[in-house]
């Protein structure tokens, strides 16, 4: 397995960032020792590593650029469903592509949940159709703490149930990802009033293929 970033070094996840692994066993939760280079893990091959390093990154990165000013003017999460969504361009498949197969090295347990998404990515599929049982869902994050993590699910019961359920998410300014369960109750307090089950669903993003490089996101972002 080789170095993995997630999201990729494009989006600056190199250099100074500062990573740390957080484990829980027995309810305790502990923190690793800080280190600086970007969040990282090997959960990819070399190949598919280097898939998405060559077709897709860059324009994730390049999505990311464009995406910041609009981050950086709001100091909370920012849904595209009940303001406009920012003027900027971007390639949708090609950026879809390099989140799931970064979502890939987060969970490689996806691999056996959704083989057929597997194989579309590898093989560079020009149309890809999101597996039932799975969505992609985006929103802008332009809070500078980053959050990288694998499956999880929690239920908070006290005051009103709530539901937390993914297969993986990845936090990394101005971007936020989760993909989760298609038929989930998603919710989370730590958003306040942003719900998470709010964020606009991207799935179709998939059916871009490489030749698709400039859209507006004002056409490609759903409204709930």
């Amino acid at each position: 397995m080789t170095k993995a970033h997630v999201p990729p070094q494009a989006a600056g996840n190199k250099g100074d960032v500062i990573s740390t692994t957080v484990r829980v066993i027995d309810r305790e939760r502990t923190n690793g020792r800080p280190k600086t280079g970007g969040m990282w893990l090997r959960g990819l091959c070399r190949d598919c590593n280097g898939l998405a390093g060559a077709h897709y990154d860059r324009a994730y990165g390049d999505f990311a650029v464009r995406l910041m000013t609009y981050a950086s003017a709001r100091s909370h999460l920012f849904l595209p469903v009940p303001d406009p969504s920012p003027p900027v361009s971007v390639a949708p498949g090609r950026v879809a592509r390099s989140v799931l197969i970064g979502m890939f090295a987060t969970t490689p347990h996806l691999r056996e949940m959704f083989p057929g998404l597997a194989r579309d990515l590898r093989e560079l599929r020009p149309h890809i159709t999101m597996p039932d049982g799975a969505t992609l869902r985006m929103a802008l994050y332009p809070s500078r703490s980053t959050r990288l993590a694998s499956m999880s699910y929690g239920m908070r019961v006290l005051t009103r149930r709530q539901h937390y359920n993914v297969f993986s998410e990845i936090y990394f300014r101005p971007l936020a990802w989760t993909l989760s369960p298609s038929d989930d109750r998603l919710d989370d307090s730590e958003l306040g009033e942003s719900a998470i089950k709010m964020w606009p669903v991207v799935d179709q993003w998939l059916q871009y293929g490489d030749d698709v490089t400039a859209l507006d996101l004002r056409d490609e972002s759903p409204r709930v």
